[in-house]
């Protein structure tokens, strides 16, 4: 599909909306530090032993305790059941000191060991995990059996690393697998999605290095830039023409002080942002990584399984042949059900990696009850079955993102993305809109400072292949209701 050039959120979204969200966390901020004058000198504060710094980083504290805190009730959200199409959320009391406690019946159920009956939990809709195709609810007639008998043969876990006599014949399997799904010589897995982007880049450069990424990326890709010694770039989100122009003087200038020319230069994008639900337009990364012989390392964490007609990703959808992608970096939570992660792309890269990754070395494999989860998958989305659901994905989040749309709705994003992110911006509408959508029956997912910008606050819709017509319909009708009573109709009202 073309690539979509959008208008950037700060330019669209008015001044009048931007200011009251700078005034609504500066208030915050004033009566957050007041109280904790007022704590201090009434002797409630804990006090610390003389000589000795505080051991928690100081805004960072008063940020969960003053505003976090408040509104904990909206996240972290204890659950029984799978993570399906609808979900069980076990009752809590009302937040208290930034906590949030399971109610006194809930707790007896839990600790006596008794059943938990509908006066433990509330049933909503599920619109906050990563379930795409499916696959994470129980009772699949390919996946289930197929995860029994890997669960007896091979047990819960390898208890060592892949290195050290973590790889069993279920592990090689899956690699050939994943590599022969993306069109590429070889695959190496790993037990954790965030651990990929963290400890993998570290393998692919050092000091000397430049590594050139996209101003969003995930937190993981900015530990592993982190984490690899090596020079690090962003370039404005999606900007192409910036991008180009990072590389270009990265090449004239060189290194800083010496000169001397980069070792290599890696440039690192996503292709879906789980924040935005925006897709990348990777063929233009692709013909600049191309132009000025740079490496490509893609993260398809929220894109592998879920966008292309086939569920290839956004090589498929953006019509890129995956070996003109030098990494490939994809997870197994999203679409798979599963844990883990996988890097591929030539044997000789996928070789070096896996002698010196530290994840090899130093963290227990995928588990082996995973490892055949995850290939069953890949058998369903191989076949009818899977086009159906690829399809049924499709469909599903782009009735949501029309309908929201259509509403007047600030919604970001792309179609085709399973990700539909509507903002909020104001902090006081954070918690307001989450719970009363909670009271309406919809779990969703509300992002906030410092996960996202300040001034753009927001929910996070996550499709499922699992969702009914009936049921996004009716989850919009709520949503629109909640809007209604929290002003968030951005582009209908100057005020929302």
């Amino acid at each position: 599909m073309p690539h979509v050039k959008r208008v950037p959120i700060e330019t669209d979204i008015n001044i009048i909306i931007q200011l009251t969200t700078y005034l609504g966390y500066g208030i915050l901020t004033v009566l957050g530090y007041a109280r904790d004058w007022i704590s201090l000198c009434m002797g409630w504060t804990p006090s610390i032993p003389k000589g000795y710094a505080p051991i928690t980083r100081d805004f960072e504290e008063f940020f969960r305790r003053r505003l976090y805190g408040r509104i904990i009730d909206c996240f972290n959200r204890p659950i029984t059941g799978p993570a399906a199409g609808s979900i069980k959320c076990l009752r809590r009391e009302p937040p208290l000191n930034a906590e949030c406690h399971l109610t006194k019946e809930v707790q007896h159920a839990l600790f006596g060991g008794k059943p938990l009956t509908e006066q433990h939990y509330t049933e909503c809709l599920n619109l906050s995990s990563y379930n795409y195709l499916g696959f994470g609810q129980p009772g699949h007639k390919v996946c289930e059996p197929k995860v029994l008998q890997a669960l007896h043969s091979y047990g819960t876990s390898t208890a060592t690393a892949p290195l050290y006599g973590g790889n069993t014949a279920l592990h090689c399997k899956l690699e050939r697998k994943v590599a022969d799904f993306l069109s590429v010589e070889d695959a190496m897995i790993f037990g954790m999605g965030w651990g990929v982007n963290a400890t993998a880049i570290p393998a692919l450069v050092g000091k000397g290095s430049l590594i050139i990424s996209d101003a969003i990326n995930h937190n993981s890709i900015v530990t592993g830039a982190r984490a690899s010694g090596a020079k690090i770039q962003t370039f404005p989100h999606d900007d192409m023409a910036a991008l180009e122009s990072t590389v270009r003087r990265a090449i004239i200038e060189g290194q800083p002080r010496t000169h001397r020319p980069w070792k290599k230069i890696l440039i690192v994008v996503e292709g879906v942002y789980s924040m935005e639900g925006e897709v990348c337009d990777l063929a233009a990364v692709v013909e600049i990584k191309k132009k000025y012989n740079c490496y490509l390392y893609l993260d398809e964490a929220h894109s592998i399984g879920a966008l292309g007609k086939r569920g290839r990703g956004v090589c498929e959808y953006a019509g890129v042949d995956t070996k003109d992608v030098d990494i490939l970096m994809g997870t197994f939570t999203k679409s798979f059900g599963a844990i883990g992660g996988y890097i591929a792309g030539s044997k000789v890269l996928v070789d070096c990696v896996r002698q010196i990754c530290a994840s090899q070395m130093f963290s227990a494999g995928l588990s082996p009850p995973c490892v055949a989860q995850v290939l069953s998958a890949f058998e369903v989305i191989d076949s009818e079955e899977g086009t159906q659901r690829i399809q049924q994905l499709h469909e599903n989040s782009d009735l949501m993102r029309k309908e929201l749309c259509d509403a007047g709705l600030y919604v970001v994003g792309d179609y085709g993305s399973a990700v539909i992110p509507m903002l909020i911006c104001q902090p006081g509408k954070i918690a307001y809109t989450a719970r009363l959508l909670f009271e309406r029956g919809i779990a969703v997912v509300v992002v906030g400072f410092p996960a996202v910008p300040i001034l753009f606050s927001r929910i996070r819709f996550c499709l499922s292949a699992n969702h009914t017509k009936e049921q996004i319909m009716d989850a919009v009708k709520k949503i629109k209701e909640v809007a209604q009573i929290t002003h968030l109709y951005y582009h209908r009202k100057l005020l929302g």
